[in-house]
């Protein structure tokens, strides 16, 4: 009882201590900026976005993805499994993983007769080294995309987990033109984020990448090493 009563003194202490050095340095603060003129300061203007039309916006998404050295390949909903074949085809892959129950299943699970698909259907735990192995390319849908910035907005869920985007080397996604924003403040009003956000959002910009201490740029070190988007209604 003795050794516990010393213990809680000396803890007692050093948030006494603590708390005196964080009023100290407050208080410093304060009289700082005690008297000073705001009005001396720059004014700070709203940043204000060009206005764009929606093939203007279509070419700047287009852009910012081709310079993070993203493959886009504009296609008809209709013919997304020729293209993704021809895709997997010239890489020398002849699987592909993919999620269930999304608007785009149908077509994905046309090249049952052509290549092995895999659903994603099971969990990552008990499967991590088959995820990690034996899946060279997954495909997948989108929520949207920003045109500012390049982005692509995943929005997981069961039937396409996160990891279906961030694991397999090669990553196919298909995203609709029609659900392309000016801007990432625009989509969240559009969307009403505030209101309805998932546990996880993915947001997509290119491969992975990373980089070392000697500046040598590698693609695929964290994630997929290829982004190859399947635009729609461009």
């Amino acid at each position: 009882m003795v050794l516990e009563s010393t213990v809680l003194e000396k803890n007692e202490q050093a948030n006494t201590l603590s708390n005196s050095a964080r009023n100290n340095i407050l208080a410093k603060l304060k009289s700082q900026v005690a008297g000073a003129d705001y009005d001396k300061l720059p004014k700070e203007t709203a940043f204000v976005y060009p206005e764009l039309t929606k093939e203007e916006q279509i070419g700047q998404f287009c852009q910012h993805l081709e310079a993070n050295h993203a493959q886009i390949i504009k296609v008809a909903e209709a013919d997304i499994s020729v293209v993704v074949a021809e895709q997997l085809k010239q890489r020398e892959i002849d699987s592909l993983l993919y999620g269930k129950n999304n608007e785009y299943c149908s077509n994905v699970e046309s090249l049952a007769n052509q290549l092995q698909l895999i659903a994603y259907d099971f969990t990552i735990d008990g499967n991590k080294e088959t995820l990690f192995n034996d899946y060279p390319a997954a495909i997948s849908s989108s929520r949207c995309a920003i045109a500012a910035t390049g982005s692509i907005v995943l929005w997981p869920d069961e039937n396409e987990p996160r990891t279906l985007s961030l694991v397999p080397p090669v990553h196919f996604v298909i995203v609709d033109a029609n659900n392309l924003y000016a801007d990432f403040s625009t989509l969240i009003k559009a969307q009403q984020w505030q209101n309805k956000l998932p546990t996880n959002v993915v947001f997509i910009s290119g491969p992975s990448k990373t980089a070392d201490i000697q500046q040598t740029l590698a693609y695929g070190a964290h994630g997929p090493k290829e982004l190859v988007v399947l635009l729609l209604n461009s």
